[in-house]
């Protein structure tokens, strides 16, 4: 089994390498204006298809091709959350972000906010326009079998036997997947991931929301099925590894980390705040440690 896992491990490894070299484009390179368009074609609660779309944004920079969601806006500064290894290669914290309308935005990682061991960062970026701010609902507790939507941008399309790279496509590889929740772990994986779902997940897609039915931000995908870094990527936070029995059955989920992980870091409490404040999302109370949550 250990073989296995390694041997899918070099095919995402593989990708990500010929990427890298299409992924790095200049600051005054503005992206083709194009349209968003779902690649998929399994049904979808339109509902949540709506909510989703404006919320999804591509990121892009030297190295790098990830997604992210708008989780707060502070005046003309919008902060979109992702994922920490999106931006591990981005040494010149450079970066652009690409909305629902084909807009192109300078941007850089934020780095008052600090999550500590889990795998997200906050970027931000400015604008007079407005643009859709997700719905968090951090007290939100979800159960096995419910089902999930994840939104997000692959790095590549299958044409024919090829993968083709998406990077000059803008926002048109846009994909929005529905599934399950068939794991929810008592003892996280390493870096917060806790949330194992049916959803089939592309590189690039990493960072990019997951909602709950009604559109609530639940979780942040970053992991795809059979993960980079093999038995590895299957630790557990407290340093221990599964039995093969266990194994067998996780890699075969996508691994998200989820919202109600965040309820305990200072950063991202005060990016609820800003957003419950800016936009009356939802109801706030105020708990003994000082941190607001959303109900």
């Amino acid at each position: 089994m250990k073989q296995l896992i390694s041997l899918m491990a070099i095919i995402p490894a593989f990708l990500e390498i010929c990427l890298y070299r299409v992924a790095s484009k200049p600051e005054e390179v503005n992206l083709p204006q194009i349209q968003a368009a779902s690649i998929s074609t399994i049904k979808y609660n339109p509902t949540v298809e709506a909510i989703a779309k404006p919320l999804t944004v591509r990121l892009l920079g030297e190295n790098i091709a990830g997604s992210g969601v708008i989780i707060s806006r502070k005046g003309t500064e919008y902060f979109v959350l992702t994922c920490a290894h999106v931006l591990d290669s981005n040494q010149e914290n450079k970066l652009a972000v690409l909305t629902v309308d084909g807009k192109e935005y300078s941007a850089q990682k934020d780095t008052r906010f600090n999550f500590r061991e889990l795998d997200l960062a906050i970027v931000k970026f400015s604008t007079n326009h407005e643009y859709q701010v997700a719905v968090v609902n951090v007290n939100w507790n979800l159960s096995l079998g419910e089902q999930v939507y994840v939104a997000g941008f692959p790095n590549y399309e299958k044409k024919a036997i090829n993968l083709v790279p998406t990077i000059d496509l803008g926002i048109k590889p846009y994909n929005l997947t529905k599934g399950k929740v068939i794991h929810l772990l008592n003892l996280s994986l390493e870096r917060g991931y806790k949330i194992g779902m049916s959803n089939e997940i592309e590189i690039g897609m990493s960072g990019g929301p997951v909602l709950n039915q009604n559109g609530e931000l639940v979780g942040i995908i970053g992991r795809a099925k059979y993960a980079f870094g093999g038995f590895d990527a299957y630790r557990f936070s407290d340093g221990s590894q599964p039995s093969e029995e266990l194994l067998d059955e996780l890699v075969g989920a996508s691994w998200a980390i989820p919202i109600t992980k965040l309820n305990q870091q200072d950063g991202f409490s005060e990016i609820v705040k800003t957003n419950i404040n800016n936009f009356g999302v939802g109801s706030r109370e105020e708990s003994s440690s000082g941190l607001f949550h959303l109900k």
